[in-house]
């Protein structure tokens, strides 16, 4: 019995300490595990909710602990900053960034670098891209010639047509435009009216609908350049009871902007891929933690055109809601 109780001692002692190794093991893996710290412009948007749900389902791939913070609600370099600085204050390994402007977070950049962190930059970009290891977006170029392709389209080649910009300094919304504008040379039955910005806030973008149609009574279609202006003006166009009447292509696809598409309140829909590319941007900063430079340091990924009557076959480009 005495022989017995020592063994059965012994075997427990070395159990409880298997055990208790195995955590510490685990900690220590933990603690190894490099931080990429990731930060979107606006993170309650869908297409950052979309987007954060590809960098964690890459996180978890890689054994990467990942920290996302932003924005709610508001999309500026001001509410945007005191999350930048609280990331990097964290010192991880390796940082994500979706400015909102490209000059104003180019100083977060330049922080960024002098601490030794390689910094990735997802959809939007900055000013000096020099600074950074890597960057992923989708085709905005190729995504404003498609919306004016769709106008042209739905017009029969004829009529009055606006573009509704979000905020001035956003990149993509740059490129957007420029891609529209250029496009729009290929139709010279659409008259291009110009442009104003909606300030990304829905009830600015229906305010200058409503002045749009004073100004200009026989308009008749509208590119909007992100989903927070398309749902302004739409509501802007059913105030003036003109929805239907005026054509509307939009850039993304969140959830009331596909709703919107069912309804038959816009003709069509520029979708991004923003799950890959938060895939994308964490890969990129998780080589550069282990000193591997990316095959190419400028990835851009297709815009996807989606119309009402092809929308059942492209769901898979529809942007989480939550």
């Amino acid at each position: 019995m005495k022989k017995n109780f020592l063994l059965s001692g012994l075997f427990h002692g070395c159990l409880a300490a298997a055990v208790m190794g195995f955590a510490l093991g685990g900690q220590a893996a933990r603690a190894q595990a490099p931080t990429i710290g990731f930060v979107p412009s606006l993170a309650s948007d869908p297409f950052f909710i979309s987007m954060h749900y590809g960098a964690e389902q890459e996180a978890k791939k890689l054994g990467v602990h990942l920290i996302w913070q932003g924005a709610m609600g508001v999309y500026s370099p001001t509410a945007q900053l005191p999350f930048v600085n609280a990331v990097l204050n964290q010192h991880p390994a390796g940082f994500v960034l979706v400015p909102t402007d490209g000059n104003a977070l180019m100083p977060s950049v330049n922080r960024a670098v002098s601490l030794h962190i390689p910094v990735v930059t997802a959809d939007t970009s900055v000013a000096d891209t020099s600074k950074i290891t890597g960057a992923v977006t989708g085709d905005n170029i190729g995504g404003g010639a498609l919306a004016a392709d769709l106008l042209s389209e739905a017009l029969g080649g004829k009529g009055e047509v606006y573009l509704m910009n979000g905020l001035p300094g956003t990149s993509t919304d740059q490129l957007r435009k420029q891609g529209f504008e250029s496009k729009l040379k290929s139709y010279p039955g659409l008259k291009y009216l110009g442009f104003q910005f909606s300030s990304d806030q829905p009830s600015h973008a229906a305010q200058v609908v409503r002045e749009l149609l004073l100004r200009y009574p026989h308009l008749a279609g509208i590119f909007c350049i992100d989903d927070e202006t398309a749902i302004g003006v739409i509501q802007g166009l059913r105030n003036a009871g003109k929805l239907g009447q005026v054509k509307v292509v939009a850039y993304d696809a969140e959830p009331d902007e596909v709703n919107a598409l069912k309804a038959g309140e816009l003709i069509g829909l520029i979708a991004q891929q923003p799950a890959m590319e938060g895939e994308m941007a964490v890969k990129m900063a998780y080589d550069a933690t282990k000193g591997t430079q990316p095959e190419k340091k400028f990835n851009v990924l297709p815009d996807i055109l989606i119309k009402r009557e092809t929308m059942a076959q492209q769901s898979q480009y529809f942007y989480r809601g939550q």
